[in-house]
């Protein structure tokens, strides 16, 4: 993949090079329809080819944009007999960029007719231009492919912090698997003594219900029966705690196994998205590597 990705960026700049060559056509500007020295750009973005233009020719002039046109007064390239001025369009054709310059050199409009040396320099000019887009092209691939391999490496970390998360989860829902049966097993042992309990002190309350004493008249209540029966209905109510815990400990316990077995198959997902990712981001390495290699070849 790594020969192959290389041998298809080569291939593709050598055919930009190739193809995008300088011709020569009757072209309308504001100025009228004159001669202009045309250029194809390559399956460019006309935004990156009108960035790169501005940047090229700044050390030449300064130009304006009047009605998407950019005109330059005064250019004076080294190799140039006299000053020109020139009037330069994009055009988008489909997925290339069409650059059209119209020069004045010497108050007539420059052709290869005319001033065939002064075409020569602004036709090498403008093939000069060809290697700085593509190298533009180069250098936005370069710059897309890393942040989606930085993105890719985000996705790792984040399906490690993930999975690492989940272990954690596991290690405490199991604790507290733990924690709430060794509960429940002293819950059981004290809800055996406390029946028990009830058991003795109901026979308590019934002894004394049996045998009232002879101080107490009919239809009352005697003290020791109050504070017997007092006593039961407490011992009732902490066995019914006891069993509210117990079951509470039952519902916290079938719950942590559901968040246990929910962890671990999500676990089971992350590894497998771990594995793919970290083959996409071997790969993707190579394309950004291959990339950095081939811009800095380009300087």
């Amino acid at each position: 993949m790594k020969n192959y990705f290389k041998y298809l960026i080569s291939t593709f700049i050598l055919t930009s090079l190739i193809v995008s060559q300088v011709t020569e056509d009757m072209v309308e500007f504001r100025i009228g329809k004159h001669n202009a020295l045309q250029l194809i750009l390559m399956s460019v973005d006309k935004k990156l080819v009108e960035s790169e233009w501005k940047h090229y020719t700044k050390a030449i002039g300064k130009s304006k944009k009047k009605k998407n046109e950019f005109i330059t007064m005064g250019v004076n390239l080294s190799e140039l007999s006299n000053p020109v001025d020139w009037y330069m369009k994009l055009e988008k054709s489909k997925k290339d960029v069409l650059l059209q310059l119209c020069v004045i050199s010497n108050e007539e409009f420059l052709s290869s007719s005319n001033q065939n040396d002064n075409y020569r320099v602004i036709e090498k000019y403008l093939e000069d231009f060809v290697f700085i887009v593509e190298k533009a092209k180069v250098r936005a691939e370069y710059e897309k492919e890393r942040k989606e391999l930085t993105k890719l490496q985000k996705e790792l970390k984040k399906l490690g912090e993930d999975y690492d998360s989940n272990i954690k989860s596991i290690e405490k829902y199991t604790k507290k698997i733990e924690k709430a049966k060794k509960e429940n097993k002293s819950l059981l042992k004290t809800q055996i003594k406390t029946k028990d309990e009830i058991s003795k002190q109901g026979l308590v309350v019934e002894e004394i219900l049996n045998n009232p004493s002879d101080s107490i008249n009919e239809g009352e209540v005697s003290p020791e029966y109050e504070e017997a029966n007092k006593k039961l209905l407490k011992l009732q109510k902490k066995l019914e705690k006891l069993v509210d815990q117990y079951e509470d400990n039952l519902k916290s316990v079938n719950k942590s196994i559901k968040k246990i077995e929910k962890a671990k198959k999500e676990n089971k997902s992350f590894l497998k998205d771990q594995a793919k990712t970290k083959k996409k981001i071997s790969e993707q390495g190579l394309v950004v590597e291959e990339l950095r290699k081939l811009l800095g070849s380009m300087n």
